[in-house]
């Protein structure tokens, strides 16, 4: 093969796709894999009630009836969730795609330019703040099993492990169902019996529906539960807020 620089080799590599999803970084991608799919759970479950009782919101502010609002709502989740599943799966497979891809591209770079990748991986770890007889000893350990080595490399220029592999099919059912859930806390009201307090149960529903996700989210993430429920709470209601002002823009009854 021709004889290639450094920065000729790392060119090659192609920059991970990002997903649809929200994913963890730093330290955070070195957790157990389950706290992926929990991640895609809140953020399923929260995009069904927002996207759900906002347009439910704002039919309600047109004046559609209750059932009429409630049917419409339940088309938006069944198109919402497949629309996310769908969506999840392929992002899901295109990251596992990209990372095979790269990682035979790394294992060939190896048996190719085996000294400037390991200048490479002594740059790194350097970069890093090792001192010299440090880096000597992790290079030389690193540089015995090819697998490890590839693993390393994937990790420190792209921030994608083997531990960060998702399934794509679950994946996309987690989503779907999470969805569908949130979505179900706002329209399901429209389909209660409960005179015109329709809107105003699907509000407290949602409402309650989105601090426990933001809450939950909160857990996950490390940070204020409490500050991140209110404020899922918050950003929903104002989504509902602006779609029920549209509606009653195009109010049907007079």
């Amino acid at each position: 093969m021709d004889e290639k620089t450094l920065g000729e080799l790392q060119a090659e590599h192609k920059p991970p796709p990002r997903s649809r999803l929200e994913r963890p970084t730093g330290e955070e991608q070195e957790q157990k894999s389950f706290r992926n799919y929990v991640r895609d759970l809140i953020l399923g479950f929260n995009d069904g009630v927002v996207s759900v009782y906002a347009a439910c919101a704002g039919l309600a502010g047109a004046g559609f009836a209750a059932q009429s609002t409630g049917i419409a709502g339940a088309a938006a989740a069944v198109a919402g969730a497949l629309s996310m599943g769908l969506g999840e799966y392929v992002s899901t497979q295109s990251q596992a795609q990209y990372y095979e891809s790269e990682a035979r591209r790394e294992r060939a770079h190896i048996k190719a330019y085996p000294d400037l990748e390991r200048q490479e991986l002594r740059e790194m770890l350097e970069a890093k703040g090792y001192p010299p007889n440090v880096v000597d000893d992790l290079v030389a350990h690193l540089v015995k099993d090819e697998s490890k080595f590839v693993d390393f490399m994937m990790r420190e220029e792209f921030g994608v492990g083997k531990e960060s592999d998702r399934s794509p099919l679950l994946a996309m059912g987690l989503v779907m169902v999470a969805f569908a859930l949130g979505a179900a806390i706002a329209v399901v009201p429209f389909f209660l019996p409960l005179g015109s307090r329709h809107l105003a149960v699907a509000t407290a529903a949602s409402i309650s529906g989105l601090f426990a996700a933001g809450a939950a989210k909160g857990v996950v993430s490390g940070i204020s539960w409490l500050r991140s429920g209110l404020q899922m709470a918050v950003l929903g209601s104002v989504a509902a807020a602006i779609t029920f002002a549209i509606g009653s823009l195009f109010h049907i009854q007079p």
